[in-house]
């Protein structure tokens, strides 16, 4: 059995992967910033957290390692999208897409370390392209995103832990179940994949 926190848990997606994870045994760690949303979620605990703030995140980080001394894996799924360019639309995604996630994996980093394999996973965009500019501000934050699990995987190279990437044109109604198999599948991958679902 895996502890795995779980990041955006009341999204469609997080959700699905925490009551995927608590029925095969797992001990689930659902994060939000809405303690009303968060009730509904199926966890063995849910924790209100803003982690655009790296305080809040190593707070929580702090918890988490005296409570339950390990983790195994973290389901990144802080999510968000907003169309076009312009500061306002590129400041509100990077704060949700990339600062959550710098600030999660860098809190967490050393559990991630301790664990016998411990994952890190977000779900990325085919919006993204490695060949040319970014066309919107959400591209721009899924590659800056992208760009830190690369930064991640350098810095753990030789060690056990890894992140990965899984890849989706959009999650649709119909789409929820298979990315929340993929995602609670992902001590299953090598640190540095990414998965075209």
């Amino acid at each position: 059995m895996s502890t795995v926190l779980v990041t955006g848990a009341t999204g469609a997606t997080g959700r699905a992967v925490c009551a995927l994870l608590t029925a095969r045994g797992d001990t689930v760690l659902a994060v939000g910033t809405d303690a009303s949303r968060l009730e509904g979620v199926d966890a063995a605990e849910r924790l209100v957290a803003d982690l655009t703030d790296p305080a809040a995140c190593e707070a929580i980080a702090a918890d988490v390692a005296t409570r339950h001394g390990s983790l195994d894996g973290i389901l990144h799924l802080v999510g968000g999208w907003k169309p076009g360019w312009g500061d306002e639309v590129t400041d509100w995604l990077n704060a949700r897409l990339v600062t959550s996630l710098r600030n999660v994996s860098e809190a967490f980093e050393g559990m991630l370390l301790a664990a016998p394999a411990g994952r890190l996973a977000i779900v990325s965009s085919t919006v993204v392209t490695h060949d040319g500019p970014p066309t919107s501000a959400y591209a721009a934050a899924k590659l800056g995103a992208e760009a830190w699990v690369a930064q991640l995987n350098a810095r753990w190279a030789g060690k056990s832990a890894g992140a990965v990437t899984f890849v989706v044109r959009s999650i649709g109604e119909d789409d929820v179940d298979a990315v929340a198999a993929a995602l609670a599948d992902v001590a299953s991958r090598a640190p540095g994949e990414r998965v075209l679902l």
